[in-house]
């Protein structure tokens, strides 16, 4: 029976491993891009069970994609030139796109404001 668990606990492990190697690659991919790798490592954060590391190994789920979607979103908030967004609302976004929940043992997010063109992300 144990031998049984430790197994499951391997084929659990691989797959939480799989996601976070995945997510690593999209960012090497783009090393100048600063935006993917804070939402990759947000999202990275939140692997912690096999049923969120599954939705991250979802072929169509990219990191890019997320990022396109956030830029969306942010879009249709902008005031001029500008949208203000707290981190914690962009991060959700993002958690959203692949399907998780927050990680409570997560480091927090900082709360605070940013004002940024959406040029910024292009």
């Amino acid at each position: 029976m144990k031998e049984r668990r430790d197994n499951l606990e391997v084929l659990t492990m691989g797959k939480i491993e799989d996601a976070i190697k995945k997510i690593n690659t999209e960012i090497q991919k783009e090393p100048s891009n600063r935006y993917l790798a804070l939402i990759g490592e947000h999202i990275i954060d939140n692997i912690t069970s096999e049923a969120a590391a599954e939705k991250v190994l979802k072929k169509e789920k990219t990191l890019a994609k997320a990022l396109g979607g956030i830029q969306n979103k942010a879009s249709k908030q902008k005031t001029g030139d500008c949208a203000v967004i707290e981190d914690s609302v962009v991060y959700g976004w993002a958690r959203e796109y692949f399907g998780l929940t927050a990680n409570p043992q997560a480091p927090a997010e900082e709360v605070k404001g940013i004002c940024v063109s959406l040029e910024d992300f292009l």
